[in-house]
């Protein structure tokens, strides 16, 4: 019995303790050891190993100790078995719950370690294909740097990766990602250009899809006189650039047919009698419709403003239609009558208007009389307008030649002109010298005197030369 109860002593137990603490040591060296790799194992899988180890360790020794207590049984009683058997279930729970414990550890430090590498590491998706914005984006959200080149390629679009590294690896977070993007065509690629003239519009829109030219593009247009999707024009923005020098960033506006428009009465006619010539103007422009002027003057509308149209607010025309727009001028300044009024009333006879009254021979019209006007009478002139005189002429009756003796031969000259010529008349003298006593030069006799004579004749005027017969 004595035996038997020394090996539950102080010491044993601390030996047992001890080699217990060894057992786990052992364990938690070997999870030490191993491989990053070994945290890809599941949680269940590393408690059945260890709890198949601590199993393995609490049956050998409770084989040893059942084996070194068997000789001692032989002779204890059944009191002393009683004891022995607590005392055994006793140390198996001790190891089963230090077996526990060092399971536990060994789940905290894989679990910790793995929560550690998934922070630390991502798995770097395939770009290839995709804009670069999607790559930017889970960069950003993963804070992973990206080194972008970028480079020409004809055959990807703009912004797409063509060309990534680490694509579906893990990889540490402070590691950098290069990615290759596309830039598209090279803009600076010359372009042979086709003879477009000769090509449909369906041929030419295949062309610039075919060559990637983002710059170029094809406008239709109405045509009266060429057929739908014919060639019209081309133009370049700068213009310098010509068909031999074309690039693919130059840019190009190709004009096609769309043959005739059709005539569809769909525009309706605003109000244009609030408007003014340039806003009407600009409504045709924009909406295709022939717009034309006409003027009168207003004695109630001021100048420019619209006095009518043809068309009336709300009705709808196509643009095959004319609208016509009569504006104001204003107020007019009408032109009178001067056969009504007397050479003295004449000059007063139109507000502001310039009127020069004269007054001319006339065989027909007797003295006073109206003769003619150089502005018919009813004619209107506006403030804009640039208005000239006015000449309202008037009757001195026929032409009466009086006496010239006495005058010079200088006097006559200035005589003629101011009597006669500056009237109307077309009054002519010719020169004859004579013998007089009077002195020489002066008129001592004539053709005609103090008599009418008709609005055209010549007049013989007699000049001294001094001698007497």
């Amino acid at each position: 019995m004595s035996d038997f109860l020394s090996n539950f002593t102080n010491d044993k137990y601390k030996k047992t303790v001890a080699d217990h603490q060894d057992v786990a040591s052992d364990v938690e060296t070997t999870v030490s050891e191993v491989d990053t790799s070994s945290f890809e194992q599941t949680a269940s899988e590393t408690f059945e190993a260890t709890t198949e180890v601590g199993n393995e360790l609490s049956e050998n020794e409770i084989d040893s100790d059942s084996e070194s207590t068997s000789t001692n049984l032989t002779t204890s009683t059944h009191e002393e078995d009683d004891l022995l058997v607590k005392d055994q279930s006793f140390a198996k729970k001790q190891k089963m719950k230090r077996g526990i414990i060092a399971c536990v550890s060994i789940l905290a430090v894989i679990g910790i370690s793995w929560f550690y590498y998934g922070q630390t590491h991502i798995k770097v998706p395939d770009f290839i294909g995709k804009s670069v914005s999607t790559a930017q984006t889970w960069a950003d959200e993963h804070k992973v740097k990206l080194d972008v080149s970028r480079v020409y390629n004809f055959d990807e679009k703009v912004n797409q990766v063509i060309k990534a590294t680490d694509k579906n690896r893990t990889i540490s977070k402070k590691k950098t990602v290069k990615l290759t993007v596309s830039l598209g065509a090279d803009p600076k690629e010359k372009i042979k250009l086709p003879d477009f003239s000769k090509m449909p519009v369906a041929e030419t829109r295949d062309f610039i899809k075919k060559n990637k030219l983002e710059n170029t593009s094809v406008q239709l247009e109405y045509s009266e006189t060429i057929a739908k999707d014919t060639y019209l024009k081309q133009t370049f923005a700068n213009q310098t650039v010509t068909l031999e020098t074309f690039k693919r960033e130059d840019n190009l506006t190709l004009y096609y047919s769309k043959g005739k428009e059709p005539i569809t009465q769909n525009i309706d006619v605003p109000d244009f009698l609030s408007q003014t010539k340039e806003q009407i103007k600009t409504w045709s422009k924009d909406k295709g419709v022939k717009v034309t002027f006409e003027t009168e003057g207003s004695e109630t509308i001021e100048a420019d403003k619209v006095i009518s149209q043809s068309v009336a607010k709300g009705q709808k025309v196509s643009k095959a239609d004319t609208i016509t727009i009569k504006l104001s001028l204003g107020k007019p300044m009408i032109v009178p009558d001067f056969s009504q009024f007397t050479f003295d009333e004449s000059s007063g006879a139109a507000k502001n208007l310039p009127v020069i009254s004269k007054q001319v021979y006339s065989d027909n019209i007797p003295y006073g009389g109206f003769i003619s006007q150089s502005v018919a009478a009813g004619t209107q002139y506006f403030a804009k307008d640039t208005i000239p005189d006015i000449i309202a002429t008037y009757s001195l009756g026929r032409v009466y030649i009086k006496d010239l003796k006495g005058q010079t031969e200088g006097d006559l000259q200035g005589t003629f002109y101011n009597d006669y010529t500056s009237k109307g008349a077309n009054i002519t003298y010719r020169v004859q010298y004579v013998n007089s006593s009077e002195t020489k030069g002066i008129v001592v006799g004539q053709s005609s005197l103090n008599e009418f004579v008709p609005l055209t004749c010549t007049i013989i005027v007699q000049i001294s030369n001094g001698h007497e017969n």
